[in-house]
């Protein structure tokens, strides 16, 4: 394979640390919003704050790696395809891929929306304050965080999709598709 067929090392160290977390985010965000809040008596309130902290912080950042991606996408470009892809490996590469785009956006706005409009503020790892300049009721902030927590369902399905797509080039077909990104 060629180096012209490769992502370069910059697309490979977002795209792997985008991956790395989301993987992490997503239980996170299912486990954080289990703990119960007081008077329960199994309530945590200092492992809830600090779950919700490290998950709006993570989040941001995983925000700002879509537009470093998006950025590098736009100035660089990406390989062309590989050419033993089938017309349908093609379309559904490509879908998956623009839908994952959207997504690694909507998802952590969706979040930083509603948490800065009704439950700020908003730090950056407790320090650097980041709250967007909004106010809402709380029943607006529940469906927006409806919408936050769909579309991380829809990418979290989307994201297994993409790997077993990735590990199946990589065992099955073996047509370099996985060394791309590899690291």
């Amino acid at each position: 394979m060629s180096q012209a067929e490769i992502y370069s090392t910059p697309h490979r160290i977002i795209h792997w640390a985008t991956a790395a977390l989301i993987i992490g985010l997503v239980p996170v965000g299912i486990y954080m919003t289990s703990i119960p809040f007081p008077p329960d008596p199994d309530a945590n309130p200092a492992v809830k704050n600090a779950l919700y902290e490290w998950h709006k912080s993570f989040g941001l950042i995983v925000l700002l790696l879509a537009v470093m991606r998006v950025a590098m996408k736009v100035t660089q470009g990406t390989p062309p395809p590989v050419p033993t892809l089938t017309k349908f490996q093609r379309v559904a590469s490509a879908a998956t891929h623009h839908l994952l785009y959207v997504l690694i956006f909507l998802v952590p706005l969706t979040g930083w929306v509603a948490t800065s409009m009704c439950y700020g503020p908003v730090n950056l790892f407790w320090t650097i304050p980041v709250t967007l300049q909004l106010s809402g009721q709380p029943a607006t902030c529940s469906v927006i965080y409806r919408f936050h927590f769909g579309g991380a369902v829809v990418m979290s399905l989307l994201v297994f999709a993409h790997i077993g797509a990735a590990l199946m080039h990589l065992v099955i077909i073996k047509d370099g598709v996985f060394r791309r990104m590899w690291p």
